[in-house]
């Protein structure tokens, strides 16, 4: 038959990881993941995805498991460059490598991710003759459905037609967006082992993909096919998996020190990396017990549970930083003096961390201005505070503390300052343009 002559490839095309599956359309369809993906430092390894990373060294690209690791001229997160609305994905320290590499080479962000691309769709086609046999090609037409973020512009979707194309994929393309393979994928498994789905039956799916999350309402309209269809709008961010593993090596860079994190090689701290990718954070299942990494070369510090090239890992909560303590802080700490007479630390915050937060402790490169909030409150009602008059200078002042409130709304923020227990008459937020 028509369908039995063609096979569907399946491209999931990953921030990080991207995968390949492909099956006969006809008969029982079984659909074969590759997983024997080209890995010379692991003989035999089996993965169902391969690392979405290129590198051109001596000219000739290199993808995917053969990039060594800890080389800092390769291509990572590229798929993020296809959309140009995606300005927070733009400013990850990833994207940033990734556009400044580009500097170097005589290519565009679209050839880059077309070079892959073509790299998994040439093993892809190798896979496919490996089973078919060499004259499959002669036989059999292909069909391509290649997946793109649910958040995703337009315009990127375009853009990722034209690298595939680019890349040497068929003409016969499919996009779905990745929250909607995922359904399908797991309702059809259902589906064969139960018969208790229905027509009209809805779900929410969440992708938690390595780089972008897509959150997505559907309602099955159809069971033989399985059919399904948005029966609300979907959203999602840029906060996946890889989101994590940078939080944790900001984590262990602050206990460690930036000094000392600073002076060790780069190929213990990938390799401490690799460890907590790969098995902390796959193994993670609550706070009831410790866990722990090596990095080779880090001090002991039995404080911050360092010892013989080992950190463990304990939970942590809040943390502040206000009245300058000595017994705490460091001796270049800055601090000034305060009007009642303390030595206050300058450049720290007070934050409240839920559990695997890791904002910095001071203000550092990585801490912006978002907004500039101002309020407005009675004069008569700050005349109520106790009076100060400097001897030196003369000037005086009064000392009032206010609090601010910041309030999460669905996409929006909302600040409320406080004076004593109350909120003031008038707040306003000014955003900077560019954040």
């Amino acid at each position: 038959s028509t369908m039995a002559s063609e096979i569907v490839v399946g491209v999931d095309f990953g921030t990080t990881y991207s995968g390949v599956s492909w099956a006969v359309n006809g008969g029982n369809k079984t659909v074969r993941v590759i997983n024997d993906w080209p890995n010379p430092s692991s003989t035999n390894a089996t993965s169902d995805k391969v690392p979405t990373i290129i590198s051109y060294q001596n000219g000739e690209p290199q993808w995917g498991f053969c990039v060594d690791n800890v080389r800092k001229d390769s291509f990572r997160w590229i798929k993020l460059l296809l959309d140009p609305k995606n300005s927070i994905g733009r400013s990850s320290e990833a994207v940033l490598t990734s556009t400044k590499l580009l500097g170097t080479l005589t290519k565009t962000a679209e050839d880059v991710a077309a070079d892959y691309l073509r790299m998994v769709w040439k093993y892809a086609k190798e896979d496919i003759q490996k089973v078919r046999g060499d004259d499959w090609e002669s036989i059999y037409t292909l069909k391509c459905v290649l997946t793109v973020p649910a958040i995703w512009s337009p315009a990127a979707k375009e853009k990722t037609l034209k690298i595939a194309r680019m890349a040497g994929l068929p003409q016969n393309i499919d996009l779905v967006t990745e929250p909607e393979a995922a359904a399908l994928a797991v309702l059809k498994e259902k589906n064969d082992d139960d018969e208790s789905l229905k027509v009209g039956d809805c779900f929410v799916v969440c992708d938690a993909g390595g780089g972008t999350v897509d959150l997505i309402s559907y309602k099955i309209v159809g069971l033989d096919p399985l059919a399904v269809e948005e029966c609300a709008v979907g959203d999602g961010g840029l906060c996946g998996s890889v989101y994590l593993d940078q939080a944790f090596e900001r984590y262990i860079k602050t206990i460690v020190g930036e000094d000392e994190w600073n002076s060790i090689r780069d190929k213990p701290k990938k390799k401490m990396m690799r460890e907590f990718e790969s098995s902390i954070k796959r193994c993670y299942s609550g706070d009831d017990q410790e866990y722990s990494v090596d990095l080779q070369g880090v001090e002991d510090n039995p404080r911050e549970g360092i010892d013989d090239d080992t950190i463990t890992l304990k939970p942590y909560g809040i943390q502040c930083a206000k009245v300058f303590d000595e017994s705490k802080g460091h001796r270049w700490e800055d601090r000034r003096k305060s009007p009642d007479g303390q030595f206050r630390a300058i450049n720290q915050m007070e934050w409240m961390l839920e559990k695997g937060d890791k904002p910095p402790s001071r203000r550092e490169i990585s801490v912006k201005e978002l907004c500039k909030v101002t309020y407005g409150i009675k004069c008569s009602i700050l005349w109520k505070e106790s009076s100060y008059r400097d001897r030196a200078t003369g000037e005086k002042w009064r000392d009032a503390t206010f609090d601010l409130h910041v309030a999460l709304d669905s996409a929006t923020l909302h600040f409320i300052v406080m004076y004593k227990g109350d909120p003031v008459a008038h707040t306003e937020a000014k955003y900077k343009e560019e954040f």
